[in-house]
This record gives C-alpha cells, sequence and structure tokens, in this order.
C-alpha cells in the first residue's frame, strides 16, 4: 500500500508537472478537491502536495479565495528577469574561471537530456531540465549568496514561464543549441564574454524568434 507521504509526493509532481507544461497558467486556480476527484484518492494528499507548492513560492494561498499558481505584476516581473540576469552574469563569469571539466559534461548530459524531452513532446520534462541546467550552472560556482538568491528567484520565474517557455512557437532544438553554446562559453574560459552570453539568455532576448 502506498503511504500517505509517497502519495503526496506523486500529487506534488503532478501539479508541478501541469505548471510547468502551461497547463495550470499563472493565476489558474488549483481545486484540490478537484484534483483529489481527477486522480481518484482523498483531499488529505492534495492538500499536503499544495502546502508543498505554497511553500516552495510555485502557489498562493489567498485566505477564504483559495489557492491559485503564482502571478506577479509586469512591473515585478521585469524587476525579478533583470535580478535574473545579473546573478547568472556573476555565475558564469565565476564558471568561466572555474569549472572543470567534469561540470561541463555535466552540464552538456543535461543538455542532451532536454534534446529527448523535446523528441518525446515532453514540455514539463524540458522546463524541468532547463530549470536544473541553470541551477546546476549556480551550484558549481560554489558560491552560497548566488545559490541562495536563485532560490528566491527560481519558484517565480519558473510560475511565470520565464525559463523554458511553453509558448515558445519556434524550434525547440534551437533552444538546446542555445545551451550548448553557453557551454561552450564557459569552456572557452573568458569570463566576460560567458558572463554576456548567460546575462542575454536569461534576459529573455532569445526567447522567440521574432526578438
Amino acid at each position: 500500500m502506498i503511504s500517505r507521504g509517497l502519495l503526496s509526493d506523486q500529487v506534488y509532481e503532478v501539479i508541478l508537472a501541469s505548471i510547468l507544461d502551461g497547463t495550470r497558467a499563472p493565476g489558474t486556480r488549483v481545486v484540490e478537491s478537484e484534483i483529489a476527484r481527477q486522480l481518484g484518492i482523498s483531499q488529505a494528499p492534495v492538500r499536503e502536495a499544495v502546502k508543498r507548492l505554497v511553500h516552495a513560492g510555485l502557489v498562493e494561498s489567498v485566505p477564504r479565495h483559495g489557492s491559485y499558481v503564482t502571478e506577479i505584476s509586469p512591473e515585478e516581473f521585469a524587476v525579478a528577469r533583470t535580478m535574473r540576469a545579473s546573478i547568472e552574469r556573476e555565475a558564469a563569469r565565476i564558471a568561466a574561471e572555474e569549472a572543470t571539466e567534469s561540470n561541463l559534461e555535466q552540464l552538456r548530459a543535461v543538455v542532451s537530456r532536454m534534446q529527448k524531452a523535446i523528441d518525446a513532446d515532453d514540455r514539463a520534462a524540458f522546463r524541468a531540465l532547463d530549470v536544473e541546467f541553470h541551477r546546476s550552472v549556480i551550484a558549481l560556482t560554489g558560491r552560497a549568496v548566488l545559490a541562495r538568491l536563485w532560490d528566491t528567484l527560481e519558484p517565480m520565474l519558473v510560475s511565470q514561464r520565464a525559463i523554458g517557455d511553453p509558448g515558445y512557437l519556434g524550434d525547440r532544438s534551437r533552444v538546446v543549441s542555445w545551451h550548448s553554446d553557453l557551454i561552450q562559453s564557459l569552456a572557452d574560459g573568458d569570463p566576460y564574454a560567458a558572463a554576456d552570453a548567460f546575462a542575454e539568455h536569461a534576459s529573455g532576448a532569445l526567447d522567440h524568434p521574432s526578438t
């Protein structure tokens, strides 16, 4: 028999995937009873999963109104994206000087899995791997302050579709190519060129074919 804790973990992953693949857009209500009915389970594990999502910043609980996928104003989002670019610029600068070949191979493995997710048309997996890629670059710097700042921003960036945008209408393989180019910028060892490349990517300049 599946334990409640494990079932809650599974429900968490189901809801998270629906946020990652764009099924649940920012501002969409998360109805526990509806999810429980769809999954054929009681509301208890759903409630526990939603609490975790609230704690992670992906869902917002509004007293007497329910729970909603986190949504922020365009002005706040612009600040968040600018901060992301700043964090990734500094992380890339450090990583270009300190990344080992093992670090680079780990990043290449993530990009390879991104291509497989695209081939399988698994948008949730693709976005999760996109997040993993950028989180991994932050982590390999070994700078705790960068990791803490990223942890604060990541839920907002994920819920607002600012990483691995599911609305991207071009060739998703280009996204994989962009990430391969980012790895190459680190491998080249020029900290300022790498910083510029990551900042441009984080700013969203490459998100859509028209930009």
